[in-house]
């Protein structure tokens, strides 16, 4: 039970703390930094991996800066 609490308590503080972020930054998800995020990249943030099908518009398989900042301005 107490495990239970602490995940939902942890899990909760994890969300708020994005809700107030005011954009995700490229540059940490870009590991290789190729100025791409892959697939693998984007799954650090659920938030990203979820989004990552739609974002990538031109269905490369990698977002660009530029599809990217789509995703920030809708955050």
């Amino acid at each position: 039970m107490q495990i239970t609490y602490v995940f939902a308590l942890t899990l909760g503080m994890f969300t708020c703390a994005l809700a107030f972020a005011s954009e995700v930054d490229f540059a940490l998800l870009d590991d290789n930094s190729d100025g791409l995020i892959s697939r693998s990249e984007a799954a650090k943030v659920s938030l990203v991996a979820d989004a990552f099908k739609r974002l990538d518009t031109n269905r490369d398989g990698a977002l660009s800066a530029k599809e990217f900042r789509h995703f920030n301005k809708h955050l």
